[in-house]
């Protein structure tokens, strides 16, 4: 009963957070949202999912919207830079992906590590993207961890129909939820050790 139960309360998270990502740049505000629920989760706390999780989306809404735009943004960027240097420009060109790479991974570390965080502390804009930034440098393991599972899910996803289908389904019934559990379960930690040093 008490695995059904968690298993519940992971498919009511991960229905309240694609709702609230229909409109996408609502993207945002519904991470930290769904950051904060995994957090407890991961800590063990259980219970009045919809609740929390709607009372964290509308506590983190305009500063969540902002995140959101300034990363996406700069993914977008820089993932159109990589389509012309590898579809426009000739060959010759192709070393100008290695700083591009860098800084989209960088982009990549701080949306993981920025949801969570502003999920967990009270901070302005600017200093969000900075501890996102320094914290992914100071566990660039688990960085590296989190960004590799996101990337093979995308590269499988992009080369294979059934794949596609399926990580789709499981993302509109329980996938979503799943990750960031599982990756509120390793952030917790450095968490706890950004607390510490404060």
């Amino acid at each position: 009963m008490i695995l059904l139960s968690r298993i519940f309360d992971l498919i009511l998270l991960n229905i309240c957070f694609v709702l609230t990502c229909i409109p996408v740049f609502t993207a945002g505000p519904a991470l930290a949202a769904l950051s904060c629920v995994t957090l407890r989760m991961a800590e063990g706390e259980y219970g009045d999912t919809a609740k929390v999780y709607f009372s964290s989306f509308k506590k983190n809404f305009s500063q969540g919207l902002i995140l959101w735009l300034i990363l996406f943004a700069a993914s977008a960027f820089l993932s159109a830079d990589l389509y012309v240097i590898f579809f426009v420009l000739p060959e010759r060109y192709r070393l100008l992906q290695i700083p591009v790479w860098l800084l989209l991974f960088a982009d990549v570390s701080a949306l993981l590590y920025a949801f969570p965080l502003l999920a967990r502390y009270e901070q302005t804009i600017p200093r969000l993207l900075k501890n996102s930034v320094l914290i992914s440098l100071s566990h660039l393991p688990l960085t590296v961890f989190m960004v590799v599972i996101l990337g093979s899910i995308a590269d499988l996803s992009l080369h294979n129909g059934s794949l596609l289908v399926l990580f789709f389904s499981l993302s509109l019934f329980i996938g979503c939820a799943l990750l960031s559990l599982l990756f509120s379960v390793f952030l917790r930690r450095a968490l706890q050790k950004l607390s510490e040093r404060d």
